[in-house]
């Protein structure tokens, strides 16, 4: 049913997808030059490493090692344990990396399209825990094989209860409860919930 979901979501929005995917990418071509298309290996279900596609937000020179530096900051370089007490947010403020048009790309979830593509490659599903690059993946331990007994997901129950604005403890206290309480009841409220947040912007970077 969760499989059957996420192809009928996709192809209901494809004949709109056709339209937005080429506009977005003259646009950043056109504000930003190429590529429009960003590409990374993350961690996905059971551990594989699959390649995600997103819309380019960051400058084409950015380099990664700023998150990576951020988030070990953020983590002490110790094991993540699941919390719900208040900590630093996930986000990067100020992040001069984001261009002008990648800005607004994630303020509207807009950069997040092409993961549909891995979606319809049976890579991800439109809800479950967001997909780690592996430095990430590694600071929670053995956590991590908890939260990747499920597909990544487009959106999950993290991002409808505040995106960036959680905390690394919050984000997979969250990613867990959800990996426990799946269902299809559970993956339908999120997906409304998150197009409730998108338009609202809450939590948005």
């Amino acid at each position: 049913m969760k499989k059957l979901l996420d192809i009928t979501i996709t192809l209901i929005f494809s004949p709109v997808l056709l339209v937005i995917y080429p506009l977005i990418l003259m646009v950043i071509y056109i504000s930003d030059g190429s590529p429009g298309l960003y590409k990374q290996q993350r961690v996905g279900e059971n551990g594989n490493s699959f390649l995600l596609y997103k819309f380019r937000t960051m400058d084409a020179l950015s380099s990664d090692d700023v998150h990576q530096e951020h988030y070990e900051k953020l983590s002490k370089k110790e094991t993540i344990e699941p919390s719900l007490t208040p900590s630093k947010p996930i986000r990067i403020e100020n992040d001069d990396r984001i261009t002008n048009i990648g800005n607004f790309l994630r303020k509207t979830s807009l950069d997040e399209l092409p993961n549909l593509i891995n979606v319809l490659r049976g890579e991800m599903s439109i809800v479950g825990p967001r997909p780690l690059v592996k430095y990430e993946s590694d600071l929670y331990g053995d956590y991590q094989k908890i939260r990747n007994t499920v597909k990544p997901g487009i959106t999950g129950l993290a991002q409808i209860q505040g995106r960036l604005d959680l905390s690394l403890q919050e984000r997979l206290y969250w990613d867990l409860e959800y990996v426990e309480s799946r269902s299809l009841f559970v993956d339908v409220k999120i997906i409304f919930l998150t197009f409730y947040y998108v338009v609202t912007r809450k939590g948005a970077s």
